[in-house]
């Protein structure tokens, strides 16, 4: 608002100049500088009395017809006393039909540069407005896409916890303290924009940590390698952990004594290298959502700053994603 002030403040100064140096052909310092106040005086009147009354209290509500009457009336309320007191043969000049072609011109241009004004204005809150709106929207679908993480998880979760429960289980507690360190991050930290690296790296190691604690089949085929992660390094909340989810879920590690699973994080030159290997079925079900979302958290994430590839063989399937982190 206050460079908005400015910019108007600048202007009238300008046509301030203008009619100014126009004035010191007829008139003397002292006169010129009165009379091309009044008359700057005058065009401001007509221009903000457009601006803030004219198209808000009657184009805008009352549609263009109206508008141009009220217009017209405004013209001809200010003519008269404009003639009557005999502004015209001081600001404009000493004929007759010259001030009337004058004030005419004048008027009119500047109704029509105060309503362009208006006009582009409204433009631009509307595109501010419509990209908020937009952000707004893209932020929330990033929030579902990466709520989707938690509700799988947290059921499968819960019923092992349930069950070892009933088992009196000595891994029971710890996997409650696990679960609730992972719940605490997809609560506060799930929000952001990005994170720490490192902080999601640590979210990834105690995500496998609590799937060891189920007792899998393949537990002892589970692989993690975590290179060049720094403190600088920031990263979309959730995307990793996506991918190790992904791994579990759909992966044959639980009930396939056979079955493994490699995790690689590496950063290098502030490119993040990610991969996730594992062994699965062919008679399960493919990847599901879970892909899909994460393809989509990287769309709004990091645009033409990702490349996200999936091998599938006939018994591994291997995801490689690479960020540049910059």
């Amino acid at each position: 608002m206050k460079k908005i002030v400015v910019y108007h403040i600048l202007l009238w100064l300008f046509l301030f100049g203008m009619i100014l140096d126009s004035m010191l052909f007829d008139y003397e310092w002292k006169g010129a500088v009165f009379f091309s106040f009044l008359e700057c005086s005058i065009n401001a009147f007509v221009a903000y009395a457009n601006l803030l009354f004219f198209i808000p209290k009657f184009f805008e509500k009352k549609g263009k017809l109206i508008y141009i009457i009220s217009i017209i009336g405004f013209f001809l309320l200010l003519f008269i006393p404009y003639q009557l007191l005999d502004l015209g043969y001081y600001l404009l000049d000493p004929l007759p039909h010259r001030i009337i072609f004058s004030f005419t011109v004048n008027f009119i241009s500047l109704i029509l540069i105060s309503f362009l004004f208006w006009k582009v204005n409204r433009y631009e809150l509307e595109k501010k407005r419509s990209l908020a709106l937009s952000n707004q929207k893209l932020k929330t679908e990033l929030l579902l896409l990466k709520s989707q993480v938690s509700p799988h998880f947290l059921f499968n979760t819960l019923n092992n916890i349930y069950s070892l429960s009933i088992e009196k289980h000595d891994h029971a507690p710890i996997m409650i303290e696990k679960l609730s360190e992972i719940l605490r991050y997809l609560i506060y930290e799930g929000k952001k924009e990005v994170v720490p690296l490192e902080k999601e790296a640590a979210l990834v190691k105690e995500y496998i940590a609590l799937q060891i604690l189920k007792k899998m089949k393949g537990e002892e085929q589970i692989e993690l390698i975590i290179e060049g992660v720094e403190h600088h390094h920031k990263i979309a909340p959730l995307i990793l952990v996506n991918l190790v989810e992904n791994c579990f879920k759909h992966g044959d590690i639980n009930y396939n004594p056979n079955g493994f699973l490699q995790i690689e994080l590496k950063v290098k030159d502030d490119v993040l290298y990610f991969k996730t290997k594992n062994s699965f079925q062919q008679n399960k079900k493919g990847a599901g959502i879970g892909i899909a979302n994460i393809r989509e958290q990287l769309t709004h994430s990091y645009p033409n700053a990702h490349q996200f590839d999936i091998y599938k063989e006939s018994t591994t399937f291997e995801v490689s994603l690479t960020i540049n982190l910059r």
